[in-house]
């Protein structure tokens, strides 16, 4: 019997699925691989592995998107036979390792709402490039500089993000840090100090700082805020911005972009679709610990790395 990969990796434009329109090819395709699945399932030798299956998906990325699932459905069916994926969440327990293969547009922030963790599509959504990580203050929300360039400056490229919304939605911000922040700072914490420290050291905190003073009451409690993205090329992107616990972790929580209308959630897709073909960006996640050479002790203490 020839092998899966005989039927369809060698010789690949020859062997590509074909058909009079595309639904009929992908049917087509997925009846082959269902096949193939079916007589792996009953053998003692392999006939497919999940690579195979992967690259063979990689040459049909044209395929409408229901026949795309299909396939990774079937994909992840093969994953479960192999014992290559067991039936749970193991996010809950190990989110640093599965964050790089779900790298939607999300971040992960600490208790002192220093940033852990991003993605290459959030960091294209907001208009971030890898040389922003460099500086200490792209680490911190409520700095989320640009070229070290801390996004409360009014000639900030972060600050126009926001557009006409900016003051308004920084105040906000500012007060669920200091609510979020409250018992770090009822306790002395060293490290929240130093946090204050070096975001005093910047353009303009004091002054959001105290515009947030008044709306610490209004949030005790997390909630899902409507956040407009002016972008550069003219795009006005509307999100939610959704913040969940991550389990088994110092309070850290994961911040993700959800788009609230059509058009802003194609358009998403399509930063997704550049930053998959683009080389803007050379990884999928970003974590704080790989750019800590970067930062001075002091820094490295406040953003709680070595």
């Amino acid at each position: 019997m020839k092998s899966f990969i005989q039927w369809t990796s060698e010789g690949k434009s020859a062997r590509l699925v074909s058909g009079p329109t595309t639904d009929i090819k992908a049917e087509r395709l997925i009846a082959m691989v269902k096949w193939f699945i079916n007589e792996h399932a009953h053998r003692l030798t392999p006939v497919v592995n999940s690579q195979e299956l992967r690259d063979l998906m990689a040459q049909y990325a044209d395929l409408p998107v229901l026949h795309r699932l299909r396939l990774k459905r079937l994909l992840h069916d093969l994953e479960m036979k192999n014992g290559e994926r067991e039936p749970n969440f193991s996010f809950a327990s190990d989110w640093k390792s599965h964050f790089a293969q779900w790298p939607v547009f999300c971040f992960v922030v600490d208790s002192y709402w220093c940033v852990r963790a991003s993605t290459s599509y959030e960091m294209a959504l907001a208009g971030y490039t890898e040389e922003d990580m460099y500086y200490w203050s792209w680490w911190h929300r409520l700095t989320a500089s640009q070229r070290g360039q801390p996004k409360f400056d009014r000639d900030s490229k972060r600050y126009s993000l926001r557009g006409p919304y900016s003051e308004a939605y920084y105040s906000i911000q500012m007060g669920q840090f200091l609510a979020d922040t409250e018992a770090l700072r009822e306790a002395n914490d060293k490290r929240y100090h130093a946090v204050m420290e070096l975001l005093n050291s910047t353009d303009r905190f004091a002054e959001v700082y105290k515009a947030g003073v008044s709306q610490i009451d209004l949030h005790q409690q997390s909630f899902g805020l409507p956040v407009p993205f002016f972008r550069s090329d003219g795009a006005l992107l509307w999100m939610l911005e959704v913040s969940s616990a991550i389990p088994k972790t110092d309070n850290y929580r994961l911040i993700a972009w959800i788009p609230l209308n059509q058009d802003s959630a194609e358009y998403q897709g399509e930063i997704q679709r550049q930053v998959d073909v683009g080389g803007k960006y050379s990884k999928k996640a970003y974590f704080i610990e790989d750019y800590a050479q970067h930062f001075s002790p002091t820094q490295r203490f406040a953003l709680g790395v070595r």
